[in-house]
């Protein structure tokens, strides 16, 4: 009965750690990451301590914001496209961004690469306004 009752735990435990044939594994490299992004979340916290907040629309309060398009180019530059409703100017902006280890750096502000998954880039900005902050931007590919 001991038998038995290991290889029902053996079969158990190689069909649980099995991959799901949908799930790929993806790396925070400048070639997976190179490609256009639209900014769909932003939140804050003020302190380790302090409920997150929305900063979204604080940081975009003209509907002309939410739609633009960062392009990251696999030759490490990029350029922000006013896209969908333009804005009066027109705000586009373009530099240059990087990856060193979990960091992601658009020109020379770095931001810790929190997750990735080939379709959703979430960066960590910390210490932007007080010590101890915490900035939490959410890219969507597009």
């Amino acid at each position: 009965m001991k038998k038995v009752f290991f290889i029902l735990l053996s079969v158990f435990t190689l069909v649980s750690c099995k991959k799901d044939k949908g799930e790929t594994a993806c790396m925070a490299t400048a070639a997976s990451i190179a490609g256009s992004y639209r900014i769909t979340a932003i939140t804050y916290k003020a302190s380790a301590t302090s409920a997150e907040m929305n900063y979204y629309n604080l940081v975009f309060p003209d509907a002309c914001e939410r739609d633009d398009i960062l392009s990251l180019n696999i030759n490490g530059t990029y350029i922000m496209i006013d896209a969908g409703i333009v804005c009066s100017p027109p705000n586009t902006d373009n530099g240059n961004w990087s990856i060193s280890g979990n960091t992601l750096i658009i020109d020379g502000d770095p931001s810790t690469i929190e997750s990735y998954n080939c379709q959703t880039l979430i960066l960590i900005q910390t210490g932007v306004q007080v010590a101890g902050d915490k900035y939490k931007i959410t890219l969507t590919r597009q």
